[in-house]
């Protein structure tokens, strides 16, 4: 087998994992695995963070995806993490809230900066 042929094999691997456990292949992972070069690591740095985690277990990596997710504003990260919640047997109401301590994080985010300016153009007034 050539190294290519390796990393077409390897590639395909991932991505039946990845429609074993989501029940569909994500946009990202198959833009991406066009590039293998590309693919596989991030694979397995996805892979690492969401299906062996070392510091915390699968169901607090997907929460604090989903709080990610809320902060970001990404609607498709949000509809792949709020379902692997849900498998993973995580409540409707942790969710609930992962997803509005993101939004807190974001709005806190925007006033920070909004309320440095206004204190910043205060002072100029001086």
């Amino acid at each position: 087998m050539t190294m290519a042929e390796n990393e077409e094999e390897r590639v395909r691997r991932v991505l039946e994992r990845a429609k074993e456990e989501y029940g569909f292949v994500p946009l990202v992972s198959e833009v991406m695995s066009d590039r293998p070069d590309l693919f596989l690591p991030y694979s397995e740095m996805s892979a690492g963070l969401f299906f062996r985690p070392k510091h915390m277990d699968r169901r607090t990596a997907e929460l604090a995806a989903i709080t990610a997710g809320a902060a970001l504003g990404s609607e498709n990260c949000l509809n792949v993490h709020i379902p692997q919640a849900f498998k993973l047997g995580i409540s409707e109401e942790a969710v609930l809230e992962a997803m509005v301590l993101g939004a807190f994080m974001s709005m806190n985010r925007s006033n920070s900066i909004a309320f440095r300016c206004l204190k910043a153009a205060k002072e100029g007034m001086k």
